[in-house]
């Protein structure tokens, strides 16, 4: 697959190993030359480029949303406040892990080595239990909606803190759109499943990967980190300056809210969404 054009960036695919793709991609990030998108990011691109960019949403991607998993507990490391490219501490710490010197263990990396495990804690991270949870196997639009893994890797407002959080309504849009395109093309009524490694009372952590749409869009951390068709996502956007302290839509929103007619809230939110996409 060659580079996907978008207006303001590009979409780059890096084939091989997440372990040896990892830091080079970390390197450019380092440098300011484009970020690796979360799960969130990709959904969303994907949907809202359909029709001049399918490729998005028709293939694979290894994201930057991360996943740790000990005996049935389930950690998310989001990468990204709202409205920044600057990776979370646990994010940066994760991600450096991914790398060809590591030893993996259940095919990712160990987390039970050098306080690895209580060293993703904090900003960004969110610790889940499987018990209650629909894993391994496909989703009604219904359940996809209210499934508590994958709003917190999507940024639901109701399931994580407010700097990392997207507008409910851009949530309900990456599912909703998603389920409306498998339909369309493929005839399905379930996807979007959450595949989880098996129960283990092994600490590791292994990047979410988002599968294409014939592939019923799951999400997976099941992949290897030694798999040589793993394929990072790179957005290397026209102006890759980290913006660290941008506001999310709703911080704007309570700022001008008084000054907005009750009748006229949903469509400025709706550009304020539209509008933070932008940076």
């Amino acid at each position: 697959m060659e580079n996907i054009q978008l207006e303001g960036r590009i979409i780059e695919p890096h084939y091989g190993r997440n372990m040896d793709k990892a830091p080079a991609l970390l390197a450019r990030w380092q440098k300011g030359n484009g970020y690796i998108p979360s799960e969130a990011d990709i959904r969303l691109l994907g949907i809202r480029n359909f029709k001049n960019a399918p490729e998005i949403v028709n293939n694979y991607w290894d994201t930057s949303t991360l996943s740790a998993t000990k005996g049935k507990a389930v950690k998310v490391i989001l990468p990204y406040e709202t409205g920044s490219r600057e990776l979370t501490e646990s994010a940066r710490f994760g991600l450096g892990l991914i790398n060809p010197d590591e030893q993996l263990v259940n095919y990712g990396v160990n987390l039970d080595v050098d306080g690895r495990w209580e060293k993703l804690e904090g900003n960004g991270v969110y610790t889940l239990q499987r018990k209650g949870l629909i894993l391994d196997k496909d989703l009604t639009e219904a359940e996809a909606m209210k499934h508590k893994l994958l709003l917190t890797k999507l940024g639901h407002p109701d399931h994580v803190d407010g700097k990392f959080a997207r507008s409910a309504d851009e949530v309900a849009e990456i599912i909703g759109k998603t389920f409306e395109l498998g339909k369309s093309e493929y005839g399905y009524d379930t996807m979007m499943g959450q595949y989880m490694p098996d129960v283990s009372d092994k600490g590791v952590l292994k990047a979410w990967c988002v599968d294409g749409l014939v592939n019923r869009a799951r999400s997976n951390a099941r992949n290897r980190l030694d798999f040589d068709f793993g394929r990072f996502a790179f957005d290397s956007v026209g102006d890759a300056k980290r913006k660290t302290s941008l506001l999310t839509a709703d911080q704007i929103y309570s700022a001008i809210g008084d000054y907005v007619a009750p009748s006229n809230e949903e469509e400025v939110r709706k550009v304020l969404d539209k509008l933070m996409l932008t940076f």
